[in-house]
């Protein structure tokens, strides 16, 4: 069973009717640039270069909120069969609420033979303008991911499990994306795309442009039964029963360029312990 978090870990109540869209429905809708002068990138080089590598007046930045209604609806406790360990799996998701799109693109010279190890290129935010300029910061770095199969942005979320004391139990088990529009959060915002702009993660490892975002009024939703959504407390689960409180923080790294980064932490109080309800089940490879 889960609670509301301390102080400070508050739920925005007036996004949870997320409209969710199935893997077939996003796969045929054509991939787009938000804004539309930005369409049509991508075959391993830099087709979109931005005019500014400053953030200049008037920029339309992105307002990234973590969705504190995954955690509450969509935590389950498992005992993995293969393992016999027990897994608190949980789902999470992003929202982008600013008035302008979370653009990251990365790019580097061109891959010839195997793929690079370690397997990264540099990372550059995208603020676009109302004008359809853009300015372009290096902000980290993305790397390929060997069991999801595609690039993730390092750094842009941090799980935790803290004890009563909000004291660190488990360390975070998390850290990179692959950003996505997967859910609509509010279609009434401007700028919002009735159709998701990025709806898709590139898969081949010797890439050498990937361009991955989340646009105004959507979200990335990461699923419990993906790999790292996940802790395990087969320790905890041998104790006597307590509270925890799972924590979930965008941008844990601050290198996104947002409106307010006050508001990118939530989490819900969760039981573990002897007695506790569980099912069978464990993480699977995907997206």
């Amino acid at each position: 069973m889960a609670s509301e978090g301390p102080g400070g870990y508050g739920m925005n109540r007036g996004h949870r009717g997320a409209t969710w869209l199935s893997a077939t429905a996003l796969g045929i809708v054509a991939s787009l640039i938000s804004p539309a002068g930005a369409a049509a990138e991508g075959g391993g080089q830099n087709l979109f270069p931005c005019s500014s590598s400053s953030i200049r007046a008037g920029a339309l930045l992105p307002e990234l909120v973590p969705n504190q209604q995954h955690l509450a609806d969509d935590h389950i406790v498992w005992r993995d069969p293969q393992t016999g360990q027990f897994l608190l799996a949980f789902s999470a998701g992003i929202k982008n609420l600013g008035a302008g799109t979370l653009n990251v693109v990365g790019y580097r010279d061109r891959v010839s033979g195997d793929a690079p190890n370690p397997n990264t290129m540099p990372a550059y935010q995208r603020v676009f303008h109302s004008n359809g300029s853009c300015d372009e910061l290096q902000i980290g770095t993305m790397s390929y991911h060997d069991i999801h199969h595609h690039y993730h942005l390092d750094g842009v979320m941090k799980y935790e499990l803290l004890d009563s004391r909000l004291r660190t139990v488990k360390p975070n088990s998390k850290a990179a994306f692959c950003l996505a529009d997967i859910a609509v959060v509010d279609a009434s915002l401007p700028g919002f795309p009735n159709a998701p702009a990025y709806n898709g993660c590139d898969p081949n490892a010797r890439s050498s442009y990937v361009n991955m975002g989340t646009s105004v009024g959507w979200e990335d939703v990461y699923d419990k039964a993906l790999v790292g959504q996940n802790f395990d407390v087969t320790d905890l689960m041998n104790r006597p029963q307590a509270q925890y409180f799972l924590r979930q923080t965008a941008d844990d790294a601050g290198i996104i360029v947002e409106q307010n980064d006050a508001n990118n932490t939530t989490g819900v109080w969760v039981t573990l312990g002897v007695g506790v309800p569980y099912s069978v089940g464990g993480p699977r490879p995907g997206v």
